[in-house]
């Protein structure tokens, strides 16, 4: 079975028949993040952070990038709800009739109690940003496949992949994907980044409402 890691993002197209798009209506929708901008205590609380992460950026390896900046985001925009619920270092697997690929995804939005059952979200951390061995995009893309397969309905998987500072927002509907530019988190884009990430929130609970 081969490992999530070593997919690259062609490979993943060529794989599965997804291809990219400029944008599309749900993506658009998705990163306008409208009514989700940042309240006062967490426009606060995001400002710490991203003073944090201006220091110490080029420091951190993976898993200090991940305690100290991303957990805290994430957890600000609390994904915890009664109809989904956050997931770390869990396995998703996928196979057809030509591939068999498994990996472990960093922080994944699924129905379910002790394991993730339907997938809504994936985030991939790529290490520091100087770093260059594996392709991030093609990580996640390959985690969102298998998360779409797993789910087996119409809904767009939302995704994540951070770099260092740059956070870039993905969803798969269908075959197509769509990739967003950079957003930087050391800069005001962090207050985007949580808008988006809240909107993410809102989205999702809709569609786990039905299931």
């Amino acid at each position: 079975m081969r490992s999530f890691e070593t997919w690259n993002y062609e490979q993943v197209e060529d794989a599965f028949g997804i291809s990219p798009v400029p944008t599309s209506p749900h993506f658009e929708d998705w990163l306008k993040a409208e009514n989700c901008e940042p309240n006062e205590i967490e426009t606060v609380m995001l400002e710490h952070y991203r003073k944090v992460l201006l220091k110490e950026v080029q420091n951190w390896n993976e898993d200090e990038m991940k305690l100290f900046f991303i957990g805290p985001v994430l957890a600000l925009v609390d994904f915890n709800t009664d109809h989904y619920k956050p997931f770390t270092q869990r396995t998703l697997t996928i196979e057809t009739e030509t591939v068999s690929a498994s990996g472990r995804v960093d922080f994944l939005l699924a129905k379910g109690k002790v394991l993730p059952k339907i997938p809504y979200f994936c985030l991939h951390e790529y290490k520091q940003e100087n770093r260059r061995d594996n392709d991030p995009l093609g990580q996640l893309l390959i985690g969102m496949v298998a998360a779409q397969a797993k789910n087996n309905d119409n809904f767009p998987i939302y995704g994540c992949y951070v770099s260092g500072r740059n956070w870039f927002m993905v969803l798969l509907e269908g075959d197509k994907y769509c990739v967003s530019d950079a957003y930087v988190a050391t800069s005001e884009d962090i207050y985007k980044i949580f808008a988006i990430m809240k909107k993410c929130k809102l989205l999702v609970d809709i569609h786990a409402q039905k299931k």
